[in-house]
């Protein structure tokens, strides 16, 4: 479900029309996005001109007043100067409302549209790239946290990390645990997308997924550091374990 933009400026002339553009082309399939103006007057010819040379359809811009969308529900509210901030306070449906103070275009130069268009693309990008549900290769870092909070998931994966392939009754003798429990920890990790797995004969090997992302192996590579001392102990009890399988027959 696309969520709804409303963008507010004084006059609904350049800026709030500008970003209700490039939200409503380039963004079509995540947000919705309108505009508004506490003291509305018409669309800035600049503006159209502006839109038009840079590939927009600019049919159906007009000027509206912000009462037009009284009762109606926003994900976000943005407003974009300080005097429409002021005038509309926060808007009572909206989910949440935001403030981006950008300078006006249409009290400076000619050129400064094209600044504005540009200014509102990449604070648009970003607000999306903060807002959007995906992730890089589709790991949320919220989920690899969470899944990592807890130690013995963390000493798992680690020892997986760093003995590249280990089996359940491995990981059992190395960190001292009963086998549900190292079975339990090893299923929320492959789960999360941690660790994948492989059967050989009677056993199953588990190793750190390929597609995990480079800012998720940099987070292992600092906690091997940090729990150097845990994972040496843990390295010894793996070296004196008679649950060594031969991973190659």
């Amino acid at each position: 479900m696309t969520k709804k933009i409303l963008f507010v400026c004084r006059g609904n002339s350049a800026r709030s029309q500008l970003a209700e553009a490039i939200v409503n082309r380039d963004y079509a399939d995540q947000y919705q996005a309108f505009s508004a103006g506490s003291n509305p007057s018409h669309v800035d010819n600049r503006t159209l001109t502006t839109l038009k040379e840079s590939g927009f359809d600019c049919e159906g811009l007009r000027s509206k007043s912000v009462e037009e969308f009284e009762g109606q529900h926003f994900d976000y509210v943005i407003t974009l100067c300080s005097s429409a901030h002021k005038e509309c306070g926060v808007f009572e449906n909206s989910q949440e409302s935001l403030f981006w103070d950008l300078p006006s275009p249409t009290s400076l130069s000619e050129t400064s549209f094209d600044a504005s268009l540009y200014d509102l693309y990449k604070r648009i990008e970003l607000f999306v790239a903060v807002h959007s549900d995906s992730n890089d290769l589709d790991f949320d870092p919220l989920v690899i946290h969470k899944c990592l909070s807890d130690q013995t998931r963390l000493l798992i994966t680690l020892m997986i990390f760093t003995e590249v392939e280990l089996s359940v009754g491995e990981l059992c003798d190395a960190l001292q645990e009963s086998q549900p429990k190292i079975s339990r920890a090893l299923g929320v990790l492959r789960n999360c997308g941690v660790v994948n797995d492989r059967r050989r004969g009677q056993w199953a090997f588990y190793s750190i997924s390929d597609k995990l992302p480079l800012w998720a192996i940099d987070i292992l590579d600092a906690s091997v550091v940090s729990m150097r001392s845990k994972l040496l102990a843990a390295n010894q009890l793996l070296n004196q374990s008679a649950n060594r399988p031969d991973k190659h027959n």
